[in-house]
């Protein structure tokens, strides 16, 4: 096997020599669509705090901006937005912010005993409704319907695990949305490219 391997790797640097040009496998590059979009991020039934929806359009428009549009600018906050081609629409709803605990709740009140703060679980929860649309037709261009959920339980005394489950759910859908518009591929410029051609009318909602 080593003499087969040898041989092989000989011949490749002969033909090195000889100017011989040798084709490798290489990553596909990231095609960025070349458009603008409008991210808009809100509270939808059952809201949470205001700090999650900024912290999530702030992660989200730069995931947006390095890794799928040209142009990505908020809603509301960037002038830029109104003369985007994309509206992307983030509706955020159904927050469950809790903490669990291991003890009883009355013993795990009791002040004293620090170790206490590792007795307990932390388990955040929010669903996303995300529509990706051209602004002047209304032409669908993709929708995606997620559920992003992080318990955390502290590793150490003092720990914020309420803090730290609500910026593990931001990364779970920075990463996720994106990956469902396709960015990065050919496909999701087709797509957006389809919408805007299309004159008629907005895309109807479903039921």
């Amino acid at each position: 096997m080593s003499r087969g391997l040898g041989g092989v790797f000989f011949r490749l640097a002969l033909l090195a020599c000889a100017g011989v040009a040798i084709a490798l496998p290489a990553a596909a590059a990231k095609e960025i669509a070349p458009y603008r979009v409008a991210l808009a991020v809100g509270w939808g039934a059952g809201a949470g705090s205001d700090a999650f929806r900024d912290d999530l359009s702030r992660s989200l428009a730069q995931a947006l901006a390095t890794g799928c549009f040209t142009g990505v600018a908020v809603a509301g906050r960037d002038s830029a937005a109104e003369g985007a081609e994309l509206v992307f629409d983030v509706v955020l709803s159904g927050v469950v912010d809790e903490t669990r605990f291991d003890d009883s709740i009355a013993f795990a009140l009791q002040p004293g005993e620090p170790a206490q703060e590792l007795r307990r679980v932390t388990h955040f929860e929010v669903t996303v409704d995300a529509t990706l649309k051209a602004r002047a037709s209304g032409a669908l261009v993709n929708r995606k319907h997620l559920v992003a959920h992080v318990s955390r339980r502290p590793v150490y005394v003092g720990e914020d695990a309420q803090a730290t489950a609500r910026a593990e759910a931001i990364d779970n859908i920075v990463r996720d949305l994106p990956r469902a518009l396709g960015c990065g591929g050919a496909k999701l410029a087709r797509k957006v490219r389809g919408a805007l051609d299309d004159a008629g009318p907005a895309a109807p909602e479903p039921r």
